[in-house]
């Protein structure tokens, strides 16, 4: 593909996006730039390419696109082109607007649960939800970005470890008990950043507020027997709904599909 890189959109976990534009049809794309470790083998980078070309089967409403990508070994760079989405994340829109209303809410979380749905699926879990990670378009269509390829770009990305520790600290409010203490990261994990996301839209700041070290909200989830706290302001169907998400052992909790029937989630408009 002939393309060509415009301005910077965002900086995500693994690399910088920037707007692209395909310079043969016109359209245009997001362009998400990594930087790949020197001793990255082409094994790795197979296995990696072999799972965006599954990606790229994806093609679901509130899923954002993979469209394909451009490696350039020489420059120890990778190139993943995605759906261009305008509009913003749901972390975004809070910074700027404020706490979403239980109305709004309840929209969000339906389309993101349709999302993680379609992915669970097709045996996809997506390891890094949260509202940075959910992009809405100018028509009010949210999409789960940044899935699929957390676990092997984690492992080849270049900088410090210091900046890999960065990168997974910024999502640790969100996580589960049981990635934090690496003894699962399976579907049940996706449920539970669900549930946070929630708590995030009703308070515009991310789960477990009270730690604005990241350090210390790691050993918190790791350790603590309870779940962050729910806003009061929410309603007794949304608190239910948010305990269905938050349950410590990923056993009890609900699944997404299980979620979409939920009272809360039903009465979306």
């Amino acid at each position: 593909m002939h393309w060509r890189r415009g301005e910077q959109l965002g900086e995500g976990t693994f690399g910088k996006v920037y707007l692209a534009l395909n310079e043969r049809n016109g359209e245009l794309f997001a362009c998400k730039r990594i930087g790949l470790a020197p001793d990255a083998g082409a094994a790795e980078l197979h296995e990696l390419e072999s799972e965006i070309r599954l990606l790229k089967t994806i093609d679901h409403k509130h899923v954002v696109r993979y469209l394909g990508t451009e490696l350039r070994r020489s420059e120890g760079l990778m190139y993943l082109f995605l759906e261009y989405v305008p509009g913003g994340s749901i972390a975004s829109m809070l910074a700027q607007f404020g706490v979403f209303s239980e109305v709004l809410i309840r929209i969000y979380v339906t389309q993101i649960l349709r999302g993680v749905r379609y992915l669970h699926d097709r045996k996809i879990v997506h390891r890094d939800i949260k509202g940075g990670n959910v992009l809405v378009n100018d028509s009010g269509v949210a999409k789960l970005a940044d899935f699929g390829c957390s676990k092997q770009l984690q492992g080849m990305r270049t900088g410090t470890l210091e900046q890999s520790l960065q990168a997974i600290q910024g999502s640790v409010p969100w996580m589960a008990p049981e990635v934090i203490k690496q003894s699962g990261h399976g579907r049940g994990a996706d449920v539970w950043s669900v549930g946070a996301t929630v708590i995030e839209m009703a308070t515009a700041k991310h789960p477990w507020p009270k730690f604005s070290n990241n350090l210390t909200a790691l050993f918190q989830i790791a350790t603590s027997t309870e779940p962050p706290p729910c806003p009061d302001s929410l309603s007794p169907a949304a608190k239910a709904f948010i305990d269905r998400c938050l349950q410590i052992d990923p056993k009890d909790r609900a699944t997404a599909k299980e979620l979409l029937a939920d009272d809360f989630v039903m009465n979306s408009p």
